[in-house]
């Protein structure tokens, strides 16, 4: 019975062991990118302090990270993935991701709102609410992140 207890034990370590090496080797793109665009923004855009990070795939791969200059003001800084090109946005100039999120449940009428992310479409800033439809696909609406006019919506995926 001793045996089979410490064999169980260990049998029970490496399937613990085999999970977190796999969660953190999943992790690990995403937690690279978040690190990379951080320093980008710090350096280039005077990101002081970050709060939230975002990834947009769109036509284009673009990373956000939003907090505040050295200044205090709330930014948002859009990087590129391609080329690292960036745009600075003051926050105040743009609608928040409630805004959003309350278009969404307006316009399509979700059964759940799943992500939003800042990114970049047709060279302008935009917030994508993803959400999940009462038949059980995904769709995303598309709001100008300055005005809060509506872009587009993707459904059916």
């Amino acid at each position: 019975m001793k045996k089979f207890l410490t064999t169980l034990i260990i049998v029970m370590l490496l399937f613990i062991l085999g999970v977190t090496t796999v969660i953190t080797r999943s992790l690990s793109p995403y937690n690279q990118a978040r690190a990379e665009t951080t320093e980008l923004a710090q350096r280039r855009a005077n990101l002081a302090e970050a709060d939230e990070f975002y990834w947009f795939n769109g036509d284009e791969t673009f990373f956000t990270v939003t907090g505040t200059d050295n200044e205090g003001t709330p930014i948002i800084v859009i990087v590129q993935q391609a080329n690292g090109a960036i745009e600075v946005i003051n926050q105040a100039e743009a609608i928040p991701a409630q805004e959003a999120i309350e278009k969404t449940r307006a316009r399509e009428e979700p059964k759940k709102i799943l992500e939003t992310r800042i990114g970049m479409y047709n060279d302008s800033p935009v917030w994508e609410v993803s959400f999940k439809q009462e038949n059980g696909n995904v769709g995303y609406s598309v709001y100008s992140l300055t005005s809060g006019e509506w872009v587009r919506t993707i459904k059916n995926i």
